[in-house]
């Protein structure tokens, strides 16, 4: 699989293939566009993704909910994460060749804060998905906060829509629409007044249930509206990583629901999906060779550049296989000639003692200390030799 960039509106400033690129060890320069003009009035040229690709309606509408999920969401890590996974579980449903992007436009601000809150006897409108309290209702007294919130807790931690088109003669209209329920596996509160915090671990099974449980509900609720009456609905679980966890969570289920009422028992597909940190105890327990490939290649590295003091990768695994893997390494050059030099030995020791699989995709950022990128290196299947991008 080759590792292509995603871009949507909330990465358009990470994209890197803006700048020169050159082959290692040649040294010609050329000059790379970020893409051409699209003849198709309406859209953006292709934009690649990780797996496949879509083009982005134009002129760009920001979410109706927009920054809800980041605000619930505890980092940079993680929401991108959501976002993409939720992307490219989408191609299946809404093939890229077929249907143009767009942010979700059918749920505000609101809908999605009345559908992570807890059930209530509120008949109109949308119905909270998670759970309520014992009593029955959304609300406890606050000597009782604290017991029944851990008997209580919030599985649901945020939901995000993404949005399908499909081409008219008129322009693009929405064909299907995408669904990420993002599931708590801890349940972190604070008691009133400023009380200390509780962190409650959840039973992966319970909450996977509770996911299952909530998305039938989202669908159900969602076909009684006008809007959401005739579309293809896909829906996703994604499970949310720990506070502090150096990884983001991970999606586990997804179902394509079509134009039915409900998701039924034999809609969900598992999902097989993890990210493993190098180096890391947790990398050398479950993936052994690799963390032992990883340690090796940045031990070539030091062999012969002193100044270097170790390198961070991240790992993206798909059904037990590394699927790609992207490396950081912050060192401190003190000349051009320097950071060629050391580019030109990371890419020799990619082509020619690389003990990762070729087939797998790699992405190195080589950064200052200070934290500025110097250059980034591209190896995946089908080149030659790696790209470099200074």
């Amino acid at each position: 699989m080759k590792w292509k960039q995603m871009l949507i509106p909330a990465l358009a400033a990470t994209v890197f293939l803006g700048g020169c690129s050159m082959k290692i060890p040649m040294g010609e320069e050329e000059v790379t566009p970020t893409g051409e003009e699209t003849a198709a009035e309406g859209v953006t040229q292709a934009i690649q993704a990780r797996d496949s690709y879509y083009q982005m309606v134009i002129p760009f509408k920001p979410a109706a909910a927009r920054g809800l999920a980041q605000r619930q969401v505890s980092s940079s890590l993680e929401l991108e994460e959501v976002e993409l996974g939720l992307m490219r579980h989408s191609t299946g449903a809404f093939d890229p060749e077929k249907y143009a992007y767009q942010e979700g436009q059918l749920l505000t601000s609101e809908d999605v804060s009345r559908l992570l809150g807890r059930k209530d006897k509120t008949s109109e409108g949308l119905v909270p998905l998670n759970p309520a309290y014992a009593n029955g209702t959304a609300e406890v007294a606050e000597e009782q906060f604290v017991e029944e919130n851990k008997k209580s807790p919030l599985y649901l931690a945020s939901l995000v829509e993404q949005n399908y088109m499909t081409k008219t003669d008129s322009g693009y209209q929405l064909g299907g629409v995408s669904f990420a329920l993002i599931l708590n596996q801890e349940y972190v509160f604070q008691a009133p007044n400023f009380g200390p915090t509780y962190t409650e671990k959840l039973d992966e099974k319970k909450v996977i249930a509770e996911g299952e449980r909530m998305a039938n509900e989202l669908v159900a609720q969602l076909r009684k509206r006008e809007d959401f009456k005739d579309l293809d609905i896909n829906v996703a679980l994604y499970m949310k990583a720990p506070q502090g966890s150096p990884t983001p969570g991970n999606y586990i289920k997804s179902a394509f629901v079509g134009s039915a009422n409900e998701v039924a028992a034999n809609d969900w597909t598992a999902i097989d999906e993890t990210y493993y940190y190098f180096p890391s105890a947790t990398a050398t327990t479950e993936v052994r060779d690799d963390a032992q490939k990883f340690s090796l290649f940045s031990d070539r590295i030091a062999d012969v550049f002193p100044d270097f003091s170790g390198m961070i990768g991240k790992g993206f695994y798909q059904n037990g296989e590394l699927s790609r893997i992207e490396i950081d390494i912050p060192i401190q050059f003190y000349s051009r000639a320097e950071l060629v030099g050391f580019t030109q030995h990371v890419v020799g020791l990619l082509e020619n003692r690389w003990e990762y699989n070729r087939n797998v995709p790699v992405r190195i950022n080589v950064t200052s200390l200070g934290g500025q990128q110097e250059v980034t290196i591209v190896f995946e299947e089908g080149m030659d030799s790696p790209r470099v991008y200074f």
